[in-house]
Parts: C-alpha cells; structure tokens; sequence
C-alpha cells in the first residue's frame, strides 16, 4: 500500500513539473521561433500550444472541484495568490529591467482581472465563484442532459463566434466556465473500452485537421488578400481557438487519457497552478526571461530560465500555502467566506465595507478629486483651443489624448499639488487657505505659462524665475486689462477663502505629529526633481514612469502634453556634460585661448579674406538625403536620377556626406552643431541644445556674431524648437517665418503638399542676399520634405519604380516615391539657386546640408545600417565672383568625406580663404586632425567617431595630441552649455 502511495506521489511530482514546464515555457513568445522554421504548419504551433492551455486547465480545475460544493473562499485564495504572486513579479521585473517601469503596469498588477492580465485566470476565478451553481445544476440533470447541454453549447460557441473569439480580455474568460463545466461532468463519467478508444480517434484526427487545415485556410486566405476578393473580415485560424470543436475534441482525448491521473489531485494541489498561470500571461514575462544572459547560446538561457522558474515556482507555491493564508486579515475574510454562501450578500457587505471608508475619508478624497480636476484644467490652459499637435501636420482633442494617453502624467501633477497642500496645511492649520493657495498656484501658473507661450512661444524656465524682481517690465507684456483681472480674481479668493474658513471651517483628521510627517515627506517629493534626468536611477525611471516624458525638442508640445508643473520640473536639474576632468574654471579658458591664439596666428598667414565682408548662406534642407544612397534601394532603369545636379556639384563644391545627430527628426539639433561648431556627441545624454542650453544663456555665440548682419529664413512656423527666442539669443537681426512681420515671398506649394517649397525658401534667400550690399550671414532652412510623404505629387515618375529589403510594403514603397520626387524638386531648385547666386557681383558660398534620414524605413534598422543611416549629403559651393577674389573651388576630397555638421564652420572658412578666430582655430584642428565626431549609434549617451570611409575608429587608437585636442575641445564645449561661459568674456575669442 505504501508503496502505492510513493508511486502515485512520483506520477504526481512528474506530472506537476511537466504541466509547469508546459505552461512556463509559453513565457517566451515562441512565434518568432516558429515562424522560421521550414515547414508552414509549425508556425501556428505556438498558437495551438497556447489555446489548448487555456482549455484544458479549467477542464482540470473543474474535475478537482467536481468532488463537492465549493465556498466562495476558494475564489478569494485565488485571487489573493494573484495578486501577490504579480506584485513581487513586477518588482523583481521593474528591478531587473527599470526602464520598463510605468504605471500603466502598476495597475495591470494590482488589477489582473479588470485589466486582463490573464483570460485564463479570470476563467478560473470566473468558475470557482458558480462551482456551487454549476455542481447542483449537473447534479439534478441526468448524464444524458448533461451531455447534451454541454455539447450544444461547446458547438454554439463556435457557430455563434465562428473561430474569432480572440480571448485577449477577462470577459472571455466566462467562456472558459464552459470547460470547467466539462471537467465536473467527465469527472464523474466512466468512459471505458470502445467509447474511450473511440475518443482517443477523435483527438488524433482533429489534431491533424487543426495542424493541416489551418496552413490551409491561411493560404486561402492570403490568396483572398492579394487577389483583392476580400478575406480580412474572417478568422484563418478558426479551426486553431479555443471555440473550435476541433480543438475542444483534441483536449478531451488529452484529458481522458490522463484523467486517473488528474482525479487523484486534491485541491491544494491544483491550487499550486495559480501562481504558475501568472508567471505565464502576465504580459511581462517575456521580456524578463529574455532579460537573462547567462551563455552566448539564447537556447541554453532559455532552458537554464525555464528551470530556474520551475524551481521558484514550486518554492513559491509552499510559501503561499504556509504563510499567506494565515496572515489575519485573509483568515478573518476566509472565516467569512466559508460561512456565507450568497454572493449577493457577499457583495452587499463589500459595499457597505466601502462606503464606510468614503465617507470616512470624504475629505481626503474630495480634496484629491479637486487637485486632480485642477492638474486636468492646467494641462487644458496649455493646449491650443483644446488641440494638441501630435505631429507637424496633425492635432487632436485635448481631452480624449489627455485622459486616453497622460492619465498618469496628470497623477503625478495631482501628487506634486497634494504635497504643497500638506505643506501649507502644516503651516496654516486652515483647510480653506492651503486649498486656496494650491489652486491659485496651479491656475497661475497655468496661465503665466499660457501667456508666456503666445507672447514668446515658449514656456517659464527655471532659470527665469529669477525674473520676478522685474515685474515692472513684466507687467506691460501682460497688458492692463488682464492684471485687472488677476487683481479681480485674486480679490475674490481671498474673499472666498474667509466666508469659507468663517462658515464651514474643515479640521482634517490627525495629530500634528502626523501632519508635520506628511509635510517632511512632501518637502522630500520636492527635491525628486534633481534626479528627474539622472539616467538610470531610481527616481528617473519612477518619473518616466508616470508618463512624464519631456523630449525638449518641441516646448510648446512638450507643455501641452506634460502640463506646466512637470514641464518646469522637468528643467530644474539638466545633465548637460560632466565637468571636465582636467580641470574647468576661468584660467582653463584663458589658456586655451592663449593656446589656440598661436595656432589662428599660424592659419592667418596663409590667409587673405575677411569673414564679415563674405556672404555665407548655411542652407538646412529638411530631410534631404541623396536617394541612391537608402540601404537596399532600387529604382527601375526608366526613373530618372533625381538627384542629378547636386551629385554633378561633387566636381565643382566640397562634396561629402555629413554625418547626422538624429534619425527622421531632431533639425534643430543639427542646426545647433553648424551654427556654433560644437557638438551633439560630447553630451551626457539625449537632449536639443535650443530648449535646454540656449535659453540659459543672455547672448549665445554662433558663427553669426561674425558679422555685422546676420538673418534666419524659415517658410514655416518660426516656434518650433524656440526658434524666435534662441534666435534673439543669438543677436540675428531679422527672423522671416510664417506669421512673422516679414513678408515670405512667392509662396509656393507643390502638388497637394502643406509646406512652401524649396523654390520659395530659396526665393525668400535670394531675396535676403540682394536686400544688402555688404556682406551677411544667412540660416536658410527649408520644409518641403518634412514628413509625411503623403503622396502629395501628381505625376511622379517614381510611384511603382522603387523596390528593396527595406522598402517591403505598398505603403513604405508610396512614401518613398512620394519623397524621392520632392528631392528631384529639391535638386531643380538648388539649380536654379545656384544659378542666380552666380550672377550676384559679391563673394557667396553656400552651405547645403541635408539634416537627417527620412521617417520613412523603420528606424530599428539603423542598428544594421548605423552610420548609413545617419548620413546624409552636403557640399559647399563658392559663386564664381568668391573664387575669383580667393575662394577655393573645392577642398581636398580626402578630408571632406564623411564630416560632422560641427564641421562646417571650419569648412567654410578655409574655402572662403578666411582669417580666424582662436575658437575658430580650435575647429579647425579638430576637424583636420580628429576624425568625424558625431552620437553614439548604439545608443543615446557618448560620442563615436568616425573615419573618412565610414568607419568606427575606438577612441583608444587616437594619439596623444588627438586625445589633448579632443579635450579642449570638451572644455569649451562645456564652457558654453553647462559651464559659466566663461570664453564670451574673453576678447576675440568667438568674434
């Protein structure tokens, strides 16, 4: 008998760790494994795995179950292993893999049922609250009805369903109750002989009808889709879901053949797969395996992962069972439950449990409430009309976007208003007051931010708020007639708030003790912004977490979808460059000017012409990129070259490729590096120099400050990236955009497209150059290629012609040709510029850069294609009357091949045979002694450097002399955007 016994315990062990290994395995995602494999069939596989689990678990549960009445307790320890099961998952993932903390999970987490973390789960908690319903039911029937009950709702499941029963939400799993249903029933069925035999047929044949009838249907289906007949409003995987009689006869056969087995569980036993379901659906388990690395071989860290969860999973499961619950709380609620059977009484009695604790807590929660409705109405202040652009060519409602995708960034505002509030609270001991003063704060603000951003399009930066002790100036931006308001509010307030403290005075519940602990640890929340940019800590991924995601490249966006308490906050503390660790201060500075005054000497020599007596047009063309270098690209033989006048300026320019900070965005940053000469890959990490450096400074140096005029033409919205305040920034002495007091001239679109031309950018540009006699600098930035590439151009020669790896769909294939036809318009154009500007009696070189990739090919690709990826063509052209008075035609091709955008000062001023100055000098150095400096393509924090081929260089191999020079040019680099500036106060150092 014993020995009965041990055997049947080892059958057990054996079939538990297999069922474990079963499920546990689905927690990678096995599709990209089958997909490569060479047979068609074993694709769908995974899928099959996955649907039958889901099936023949309840079927399980409800044979184990089918012994006796359940109470409703049993659904409880469900529930409560879930939930805890999840919570100390989620952490050990969150620690694991932070970056992928967000609340959105947090509530996926406390919540599994009403978020859907696991059909399968809700099926059996769904099916353990009427196990007692479904035990009379199948009692009172006879085994017949029973039969038949069950089968004509397993056949009216599918008939009613047709296989698209997606089971990707809790509700469905009221449909599995129908399986748990039919465990109960075979439970206590004999099926021998024949019957049984019959059965086993049954599951053999219809596995083979899933197998080969799915791969079927899917080519069916395909063959639809690409003959244009339709086929996309119908399930190609019927045969292969959980509905399916196929799949239900399947795993029938599976539980009778182990059903002996099956009924010799008991109840804790089954119990021990709650856990294990959670660890399997929980929609982070696949990256937190794949996060594992133990081996080079993904295989082996897959089976060493696998049995590591096996064993947790077991060592898990005893210490639920033993501590869990007989923890006081749940063994009050077990005791309840065990002697209350009537789940309407049950949920009156959670009611009743409820309603207490509101009214309890009626004040607390009203005050939350209200600061909720505030953060809410701030974020409304900053939209525009109630729009929020979401990209340049579209808007959406401000409060479907708000509430649908920023429900957490308005949390995290609401926390950041409930910590002022305990502050001022402990302060006043008045309810009224400290409500009052928050939502005075949290509207003012709002507005002041508002006002800020119609009269300078852009939002209050820290740095500003010093600012406050010139509200003499401040005041007349505002205008009389709303500080009469303000004044006529701020009155009514005050009036408000004492009839309010006089006749419904509030005392909130608590000691002062406890009130001075709320007002500690609110006082500490506001000292989180100082790691809100720390990449990596703690505090960092908590912040991004709530969705407070600043991108700095857009301000006005940025406030709209972040509000304008997070917005500011997000400014407090930016982690720009570390401080140099040779050392940084005034001194440093004035050495290197010292330094590198000696080497301008040694340049000057050799040099004739003055800068400022030069015209210099630096020409940012949005999103141009030479087409015929896109990875993978073809073009059938009868599409033209679109291209073809800047590929012929290779024998008549400075002809190159210019390496790119960004990837189909990021212009300003781009901007930035030609018009200072500093560098994006010497930051700490990802951010847009305009919004976060610029505005730091009263007067910013550029290759502008050159000369005695300097101007910015933009034939599209002049507050994107600051673009308005930088520019003044910069001391640019004319500023022409749309809107703007100066007239854009011969506005231009092409086709159905929403942006002015290149032939208006250019006409505009060709209008500044004659508009003066001597000489000036000029940004000339264009539009007509920025995304989307929407078909805009009638007859384009190029729809149908592209083909390549990367260019796979009908859709990326349109947009392409839609985008290679705006670049043929862009080379027409610079030709015709080209043209005019060769006519012009004075020196002028321009400066034509393309900015970044296209949004066009998926930018996970740029991981295979790096630096091809970010390369886009420029060349530098001096007009014949600058060559004639001692221009260069070109520069040595060896030294112009792969550049950075930082590059283009030192460029342009050895072709234009210019003097220059020690900052200048310094430039130059690094751009004939360094290779090209530019981002790290692997990732958002460093520099890289790249060759004059295209090639990686490792920092290690540069020489001494190299890594001297690169630090210096750190130093002033640092100087200028996190550092005091301290080289503007030095003579003839940047001018």
């Amino acid at each position: 008998m014993n020995k009965n016994k041990k055997t049947l315990k080892v059958v057990q062990i054996v079939c538990l760790l297999a069922a474990t290994l079963f499920m546990l395995i689905q927690m990678y995602s096995l599709k990209g494994i089958a997909a490569r494999a060479h047979y068609s069939f074993v694709r769908f596989m995974p899928n099959m795995l996955h649907n039958a689990t889901i099936m023949i678990v309840p079927m399980v549960f409800g044979a184990v179950y089918s012994k006796k009445k359940q109470s409703v307790s049993e659904s409880f320890k469900y529930w409560l292993m879930a939930i805890v099961t999840l919570i100390v998952y989620y952490i050990l993932f969150f620690i694991k893999v932070p970056g992928r903390f967000n609340m959105w999970r947090v509530f996926g987490m406390l919540f599994p049922i009403i978020t859907s973390t696991s059909v399968l789960f809700a099926g059996l908690f769904f099916s353990m609250l009427v196990q007692p319903r479904l035990y009379d039911l199948q009692h009172k029937l006879t085994e017949k009805q029973n039969l038949l009950v069950l089968s004509i709702l397993t056949l009216l499941g599918f008939a009613l369903s047709a296989g698209n029963l997606t089971f990707q939400y809790s509700l469905y799993g009221l449909y599995l109750i129908l399986f748990f249903a039919w465990g109960m029933f075979l439970a206590n069925v004999e099926i021998k002989g024949k019957v049984l035999a019959l059965a086993l047929l049954n599951g053999l044949v219809s596995f083979f009808v899933v197998v080969i009838g799915v791969s079927g249907f899917d080519a069916v289906y395909w063959s639809q889709i690409i003959s244009g007949n339709g086929g996309g409003d119908w399930n190609r995987e019927f045969l292969n879901n959980p509905s399916s009689p196929f799949m239900f006869l399947l795993v029938v056969a599976a539980f009778l053949l182990f059903k002996k087995i099956i009924m010799t569980f008991s109840e804790k036993q089954v119990r021990y797969f709650i856990p294990v379901i959670m660890l399997m659906d929980a929609p982070i388990s696949n990256r937190f395996m794949n996060a594992f690395r133990f081996t080079g071989s993904s295989v082996i860290n897959k089976l060493i992962m696998i049995v590591i969860m096996i064993i947790i999973a077991i060592i898990w499961d005893q210490l639920l069972e033993r501590y869990l619950f007989k923890l006081k709380p749940c063994i009050k609620v077990i005791d309840y439950l065990n002697h209350e059977s009537s789940l309407a009484k049950i949920c009156e009695k959670v009611w009743q449990i409820f309603t207490r604790f509101i009214i309890r807590n009626r004040i607390n929660l009203l005050t939350w409430a209200w600061f909720y409705i505030l953060s809410f109405g701030s974020f409304l202040i900053e939209s525009d009309n109630l729009r929020i652009q979401i990209s340049t060519a579209a808007t959406i409602n401000a409060i479907v976007y708000l509430l649908g995708t920023k429900f957490f960034a308005i949390i995290l505002t609401t926390i950041f208003l409930d910590a002022l509030f305990s502050i001022f609270y402990f302060i006043t001991t008045r309810y009224w007051t400290s409500n009052m003063l928050v939502s005075l704060i949290a509207i003012g603000w709002a507005i002041a931010n508002k006002i800020k951003l119609l009269l300078r399009g852009e939002p209050i930066y820290p740095t500003e708020i010093s600012e406050i002790v010139n509200w003499k100036t401040l005041l007349p931006m505002v205008g009389k007639k709303l500080v009469i308001v303000i004044l006529i509010a701020i009155v009514i307030i005050i009036a408000l708030d004492v009839f309010l403290e006089l006749k419904f005075t509030i005392k909130k519940h608590g000691s002062w003790k406890k009130r001075g602990i709320w007002a500690l640890i609110s006082l500490l929340l506001f000292m989180t912004p100082l790691r809100f940019n720390h990449d990596g800590g703690v505090i960092y991924h908590i912040n991004r977490g709530f969705d407070n995601r600043q991108k700095f490249r857009n301000p006005e966006r940025d406030i709209q979808v972040n509000g304008p308490v997070l917005n500011f906050l997000n400014y407090i503390d930016l982690q720009i460059m570390d401080q140099p660790a040779t050392g940084y201060s005034a001194s440093t500075i004035k050495q290197l000017n010292d330094k590198y005054s000696k080497v301008a000497n040694r340049i000057n020599k050799n040099r004739k012409n003055d800068l400022q007596k030069q015209t210099i047009v630096f020409n940012l063309s949005e999103s141009f990129v030479d087409p015929n270098t896109f990875p993978t690209i073809k073009f059938e033989r009868s599409a033209p070259n679109p291209v073809k006048f800047i590929e012929s300026m290779k024998s008549r320019s400075s002809y190159g490729t210019m390496l790119s900070a960004g990837y189909g965005g990021g212009t300003a940053n781009m901007e930035w590096e030609t018009l200072t000469g500093l560098n994006m890959g010497l930051f700490k990490s990802t951010l847009t120099p305009y919004v976060q450096v610029v505005p730091n400074y009263d007067f910013y140096p550029t290759i502008g400050m050159n000369f005695d005029y300097k101007s910015a033409v933009h034939p599209f919205i002049g507050t994107y990236y600051s673009r308005r305040e930088d520019y003044r920034r910069f001391k640019f002495n004319k500023f022409v955009y749309a809107g703007s007091k100066y007239k854009i001239i011969d506005q231009k679109k092409l086709g159905k497209s929403g942006y002015n031309s290149d032939f208006t950018t250019y006409a505009n540009g060709l209008h500044q150059i004659n508009s003066r006699k001597g000489g000036q600098f000029i940004n000339l930035i264009s539009i007509q290629n920025h995304m989307p590439y929407n078909n805009w151009y009638p007859h384009n020669e190029y729809m149908g012609k592209i083909s390549g790896d990367l260019f796979n769909t009908p859709a990326v294939r349109e947009q392409m040709a839609t985008y290679v036809k705006g670049t043929q318009y862009t080379d027409k154009a610079v030709k015709q510029f080209i043209g005019q500007i060769d006519k012009i009696k004075k020196p002028i070189t321009l400066v034509f850069y393309g900015d970044h990739y296209p949004s066009i090919i998926s930018q996970s690709y740029t991981a295979k294609y790096p630096v091809q990826m970010h390369s886009t063509r420029y060349f530098i052209y001096s007009n014949k009357y600058a060559r004639e008075h001692g221009a260069k035609t070109r520069l040595p091709r060896k030294a112009n091949n792969f550049v950075s955008s930082s590059d283009f000062i030192a460029m342009m001023l050895e072709q234009t045979d210019s003097k220059v100055t020690p900052y200048q000098a310094l430039l130059t150095e690094v751009h004939k002694k360094l290779p090209a400096i530019t981002i790290n393509f692997d990732g958002d924090k460093g520099y890289e450097l790249i060759g004059r081929k295209g090639q990686v260089i490792d920092p290690k191999y540069l020489t001494k002399k190299q890594q001297e020079l690169l630090s210096d040019y750190e130093t002033i680099q640092y100087d200028m955007t996190a550092g005091k500036a301290y080289g503007l106060g030095i003579k003839g150092f940047y001018k």
